[in-house]
C-alpha cells in the first residue's frame, strides 16, 4: 500500500525545494512506496505581503552551494507578483490525475522558477512547467486536461481549504512534513540557520536526515 507524506509549504520557498527534492531522491535509493502529497501553504497569504525577492534571493544563493542542481541566478525579466497560479495549477493537477500527479507538477514548478528563472505568474509559464512534469514522469498527466481544470473549475477554493486546514495544524515553517504516523518536522536537516546582516547562515547541517526520516517512517 502507498504510503502518504504530505509537504505543507509555499512553491517559492528554496529551503522547502531542496527538502521536496532530497526526499524524492530518497524515495528512489531507498525504494520505498510513498507518493509525497503537496497542500498550499501560500507565505503571501500567512505572511500579507507579496514574494520578497530580498530574502529569496539570498536563500537561494546560499542554498545552491547545498543542492547546485536546483538553482541558479534568477534571471527572468519580470518577478511573479504572486504564486497563486501556481498553487492553483498543482491543485487542478490533483483533481484530474490524484496526488501523484500533484506532487509531479509541484517540483516542475519549483524547477521551473528556481532553475529556469520562470514567472509562474503567467500562464504560458505554467504551461511550460507542467509540459516538462508530463514528460519527464512515468506516471499518467494530460497536460491539456490539466490546464483545462486550472481554466475552468474551483481550483482557487482547493488552496483556501488547504490554508484553512493549516491553520489548525502545528507548521513552523515552510517546509513543514508530516508522516504517516502523524508526527512531523519542519525543514529536516536544514532547521539551524539564522539570518545575519540579510544573509541566512546555516550553522549545521544534515543532508541525510530525510532520507532517514523516510527510512524511519515509511516501510520499505
Amino acid at each position: 500500500m502507498t504510503a502518504t507524506v504530505t509537504i505543507w509549504s509555499d512553491v517559492h520557498c528554496p529551503w522547502a525545494t531542496v527538502a521536496v527534492h532530497r526526499l524524492r531522491r530518497a524515495r528512489e535509493d531507498l525504494g520505498v512506496d510513498v507518493v509525497f502529497h503537496p497542500r498550499a501553504w501560500p507565505l503571501e497569504w500567512v505572511n500579507e505581503r507579496g514574494t520578497p525577492r530580498h530574502i529569496v534571493e539570498p536563500e537561494t544563493a546560499v542554498l545552491a552551494q547545498h543542492e547546485p542542481e536546483l538553482f541558479g541566478r534568477y534571471r527572468g525579466e519580470t518577478w511573479p507578483s504572486t504564486f497563486m497560479p501556481a498553487f492553483e495549477l498543482i491543485a487542478a493537477a490533483r483533481r484530474v490525475h490524484g496526488v501523484r500527479a500533484a506532487e509531479e507538477v509541484d517540483y516542475h514548478l519549483r524547477l521551473a522558477f528556481f532553475r529556469e528563472s520562470l514567472d509562474l505568474a503567467l500562464r504560458h509559464n505554467l504551461c511550460r512547467a507542467l509540459e516538462a512534469a508530463a514528460t519527464s514522469t512515468a506516471i499518467t498527466l494530460d497536460a491539456s486536461a490539466v490546464m483545462d481544470a486550472w481554466h475552468t473549475r474551483s481550483v482557487r477554493a482547493d488552496v483556501a481549504v488547504d490554508f484553512d486546514r493549516s491553520r489548525t495544524l502545528p507548521i513552523e515553517g515552510s517546509p513543514q512534513i508530516f508522516w504517516p504516523d502523524g508526527s512531523a518536522t519542519h525543514n529536516p536537516g536544514m532547521a539551524d540557520h539564522v539570518w545575519e546582516r540579510g544573509i541566512p547562515r546555516i550553522r549545521s547541517t544534515d543532508p541525510q536526515a530525510p532520507a532517514r526520516l523516510l527510512r524511519a517512517h515509511v516501510s520499505s
